[in-house]
């Protein structure tokens, strides 16, 4: 692959702006623009100015889908937003309580005193994860038999630096060390979506869209599943550096916005090469490439995360985007060197509120 093969039209929503842009960002407040800081643990990686929130036509979703680009969608579910304010709000109030210290088992006892498909199977705390807070196991029962085993829920740190607050629950199933997640299937994998969606009732916002569900039909031509959901609480300073989600047999992610904002960086695997080669990083595409396989590589780390000249590089080629409560943006996965990488910054001053659902193949009705 060659730099000059690589034909894209970017569509990102926000331009950036370098640290020291002071009386630049108080001349677009003044005009009424949203301006907001790119800061994440300390790293100042200038501003993001929002500009154009525009859907994309149906064929500009299907070319950025099948190129690995991100597929943004403002507004999506924000109609859907106003009957689930309510558990919104007690899913954020929740947050701050673990936040502060609040176990992670009375929280979930409450949400599901109610339901009779779960029973209580135990609570771990991972000693060598420094990240993990605590995991709570339950087993999934339908007229009195155990249909499902080994659920759980992990309450866990977004980051090593304990500087960043920002929190997040996954769901899922089995031995996370060996991926059973991975094996497991289309009939477990629903049990922890259940479990999901009645610890979370604000999950019927993302799963009920009948709009996501209608562009997801047009992108994916295969029956497909939400599952390994997991909520976001991304604190002030806080967010995810750069990565991928290419895992095996997952098409995608969807991340949904439902209360505050996020500002990503993301871009295919291949332009972010590409930005390499621009920023005279790599010689060629695939050497870029290459580059970002690499785990040991501490200035390109530098590079990918702290650095707001490659920032401003990337917001230049698209791929800045500012979501809302209400958006959505699709990452596409279709390999290892085909998969949408991004980055998340926390924006505002309070923790936000995100769900972020796999998109996989169903195999079962």
């Amino acid at each position: 692959m060659t730099a000059t093969s690589l034909h894209f039209v970017p569509t990102g929503n926000a331009r950036h702006l370098a640290p020291g842009s002071d009386a630049t960002v108080r001349a677009l407040r003044a005009r009424g623009r949203a301006v907001w800081p790119l800061r994440r643990r300390g790293a100042d990686l200038g501003y993001a100015v929002e500009t154009v929130r525009t859907m994309p036509e149906r064929a500009q979703a299907q070319r950025r889908w099948r190129d690995a680009e991100a597929v943004f969608l403002p507004g999506l579910l924000a109609a859907r937003l106003g009957p689930a304010a309510r558990h919104i709000r007690s899913c954020l109030a929740m947050f701050d309580r673990l936040r502060k210290g609040a176990r992670f088992l009375d929280e979930l006892d409450r949400r599901l005193a109610a339901t009779q498909n779960f029973r209580y199977a135990g609570s771990t705390v991972d000693k060598t994860d420094a990240r993990e807070v605590e995991r709570v196991f339950v087993d999934a029962e339908q007229e009195g038999q155990v249909v499902a085993e080994d659920l759980w829920a992990k309450l866990a740190w977004i980051a090593d630096d304990q500087t960043d607050r920002s929190l997040r629950i996954r769901f899922s199933h089995g031995l996370e060390q060996v991926e059973d997640w991975l094996q497991g299937g289309c009939a477990i994998a629903h049990w922890s979506d259940r479990f999901a969606a009645e610890a979370f009732p604000e999950c019927e916002v993302i799963a009920g869209s009948q709009e996501l569900h209608a562009l997801l039909g047009q992108l994916i031509p295969r029956p497909y599943r939400l599952s390994e959901r997991i909520l976001y609480n991304n604190a002030p300073d806080g967010g995810a550096v750069f990565h991928h989600d290419a895992e095996p047999g997952q098409l995608g992610v969807a991340f949904n916005q439902l209360e505050g904002r996020t500002a990503w960086l993301a871009i295919s695997k291949p332009r972010l090469a590409l930005a390499l080669v621009r920023h005279g990083r790599a010689k060629d595409v695939p050497a870029g490439m290459a580059a970002l396989e690499r785990e040991d590589d501490h200035a390109l780390w530098q590079l990918l995360n702290r650095d707001p000249a490659f920032t401003g590089r990337l917001a230049a080629m698209g791929c800045l985007f500012v979501l809302e409560a209400g958006d959505t943006i699709l990452l596409p996965s279709h390999g290892i060197d085909h998969a949408t990488w991004h980055s998340v910054l926390a924006l505002g001053e309070k923790p936000s509120l995100a769900h972020s659902y796999g998109i996989f193949p169903r195999t079962i009705a």
